[in-house]
């Protein structure tokens, strides 16, 4: 029996807990970009000691709560949990015979099979759960990211883009937290108790349903391509990754890019990911900097983002060229320094770059 500061310390192994930080930011960064950008505006002024209104204009912007930050967050705890726990169980005999994956939880005996579905279930209920809290919108959505990530540790078996579906379901992450903003819509007394817990007074007439979007917010541009940005730099990291298993994945018939065009074809694939990568989070700047007008409105002078958040994909760029250059075809003993460490610092930074542009604007 294991005590359980042990067994907190296994499941967070387990779902690998520190490398949340490959997606998180980039649910802040969504987050804080949909309360920068107003949703609309208002065109009426109350007229001076009473005299009748007078024709003007006021941009709105969606009202921050800290229970929708809760949310957020539980809702990416509980997915990712969730997603990384079905992948260890479905990958588990294909892990046993890998000599760098032998030692994960299940292969070595240090989880059981139904604990693992366990915890897989809590996760699940805690990200459905937290999308019922949130309204109608986000959860009819909801299952979207749990089916792209539950395709994710089948794809290995038949194709070699199984690096993009991965990228796909974390690049998500920012749409989520874009439509949680600003796509609640009715004011659901679900979410109205849950900020009352908190001390949070939810007042309908000064909140969402005066300028939420509701099924609009799903279609606006900006968090479509940080969702490319982030899918394609996870997709080309997951490539670098996965060099180090090339010889086991051809010798068991598993797909990866690796496995299909060497080491030095899949790093090459994986420059011209991240390439493109760089430039979408460089239109993402620009597109929030330069919002299409609402009616009739301007909308860039009423973005509230300090000029230097220009600087946030400078870090992501950074980053990814010094990425390639610790990673060769020859030379793969840099690997988890170029994955983890490389990548995790310049996602925290470039959230930090971002919540700061937007709190100090």
């Amino acid at each position: 029996m294991q005590s359980p500061f042990k067994l907190i310390k296994t499941y967070a192994s387990f779902v690998k807990l520190a490398h949340t930080v490959f997606a998180l930011p980039f649910a802040f960064v969504g987050m804080a970009a949909a309360y920068a950008v107003p949703t609309g505006f208002l065109y009426v002024l109350p007229g001076p000691d009473g005299t009748p209104p007078m024709p003007g204009s006021f941009d709105q912007h969606v009202p921050f709560y800290w229970s929708l930050l809760l949310i957020i967050v539980a809702c990416m705890v509980g997915a990712r949990s969730f997603a990384m726990a079905v992948n260890r169980i479905l990958d588990r005999r294909i892990d046993a015979l890998n000599p760098r994956t032998a030692r994960r939880e299940l292969p070595s005996g240090a989880m059981t099979l139904p604990q693992a579905w366990i915890f897989a279930l809590v996760m699940a209920a805690l990200y459905f759960g937290a999308c019922w809290v949130h309204g109608p919108v986000v959860l009819a959505l909801s299952p979207i990211p749990i089916v792209l990530m539950l395709l994710y540790p089948l794809t290995k078996r038949f194709t070699a883009l199984c690096h993009v579906a991965l990228g796909i379901s974390l690049g998500l992450a920012p749409i989520g937290a874009w439509v949680a903003v600003r796509g609640l819509v009715d004011d659901p007394a679900s979410f109205a108790g849950f900020a009352a817990l908190l001390g949070e007074t939810h007042n309908p007439a000064a909140g969402w349903s005066q300028v939420a979007l509701g099924w609009n917010a799903v279609i606006e541009p900006a968090p479509w391509l940080l969702c490319a940005a982030v899918a394609l730099w996870v997709a080309g990291f997951d490539i670098i990754y996965a060099l180090q298993d090339d010889e086991f994945d051809r010798a068991h018939k598993l797909h990866s890019i690796p496995a299909k065009l060497g080491r030095r074809g899949a790093l090459w694939v994986s420059r011209a990911m991240h390439a493109a990568s760089a430039a979408l989070f460089f239109a993402f700047i620009y597109v929030l900097l330069n919002p299409p007008p609402l009616g009739g409105m301007e909308v860039a002078s009423y973005t509230q983002l300090a000029p230097w958040v220009w600087a946030a994909p400078c870090v992501m760029l950074a980053g990814m060229i010094y990425q390639h250059s610790l990673v060769k075809a020859q030379d793969l003993s840099r690997v988890d320094m170029a994955f983890f460490t490389v990548n995790g610092v310049v996602s925290v930074v470039f959230g930090l770059v971002f919540v700061l542009a937007w709190n100090l604007a």
